[in-house]
């Protein structure tokens, strides 16, 4: 028996006295937070706009979404269309931002991914489409003091002569934390639109949690060794850690690929990420 709603319309009934001009539709974007690591350094790509709005002001690479395509397409179409990147470069969802005042052109909704990438992209990066330039900017998030109640930390994005940095204060708010961003004075320019929101929400999960679920390893080739590795993890959370502990920890995550590399002359182990490692543990 098909089924019928109160007007005692069945689903084909319905869909053909549908209006879809019954409401008014927002836009929809995608926003990429792409990172990877560089000499020891954290880096993050952005974009200096070609045109309005926040024309000239730095950006996160990203644009709308065509009616008819899945927005994991949306994000690798853009990325390579504003920045020439097209392959390496691992995604998924961080937050969706749809605050009415956040675009002036109309109601704007976008979705922002957290992306990682091999440094290899680097000197494959080139500004296109609607962007008029696009660099590497070292980022680094330092707290600076933090009790039960508040964390205050620092956000700095640099690039040859362009400096941003913001302070971010997390305060507890009865069952939730509440985020905020002042741009500090130091600063020679700004991120554009809401960009700071996602850029800071995309550092603390990557600080938080780039080991623990195993996304760091989206920022080296598919074989790495023990240091790289470890280098790498440093790089993110900006300080050094135990060798040995570190070693112990990463350990399972990996497998050996039964290959060397040739190290300052001397053989170190090459390994491999194992993302099944979480669900072999639970079996066990």
């Amino acid at each position: 028996m098909e089924l019928r709603n109160a007007k005692g319309q069945t689903l084909q009934e319905f869909l053909a006295d549908y209006d879809e001009n019954r409401y008014r539709r927002p836009s929809n974007t995608v926003d990429m937070v792409l990172m990877t690591v560089h000499e020891g350094q954290l880096k993050l790509l952005l974009i200096r706009r070609k045109d309005h709005p926040f024309i000239g002001q730095w950006a996160l690479p990203g644009g709308f979404i065509n009616f008819d395509e899945d927005m994991e397409t949306a994000v690798q179409r853009e990325l390579e269309e504003e920045t020439s990147i097209h392959e390496n470069t691992y995604f998924h969802q961080l937050y969706t931002f749809g605050n009415a005042d956040r675009d002036p052109r109309t109601r704007i909704i976008t979705t922002v991914y957290l992306s990682m990438t091999p440094e290899t992209n680097i000197r494959k990066t080139f500004a296109n489409d609607d962007a008029a330039d696009a660099a590497w900017f070292t980022i680094r998030k330092c707290v600076q003091e933090q009790n039960d109640r508040e964390r205050v930390s620092v956000l700095t994005l640099q690039y040859l002569d362009t400096h941003m940095e913001y302070c971010i204060t997390d305060t507890v708010k009865n069952n939730y934390i509440e985020t905020r961003s002042q741009l500090m004075e130091e600063s020679t320019t700004e991120l554009a639109s809401d960009h700071v929101k996602a850029v800071n929400m995309a550092m603390d999960q990557v600080m938080n949690r780039a080991a623990s679920t195993g996304i760091l390893f989206n920022l080296l080739e598919e074989e790495f060794t023990l240091r790289e590795v470890q280098n790498v993890y440093e790089a993110i959370i900006a300080k050094k850690t135990d060798t040995g502990n570190f070693r112990r920890d990463i350990k399972r995550m990996l497998k050996e690929t039964g290959t060397y590399k040739n190290v300052k002359g001397k053989k170190v182990k090459l390994y491999r990420f194992d993302p099944m490692y979480r669900y072999l543990e639970e079996n066990l």
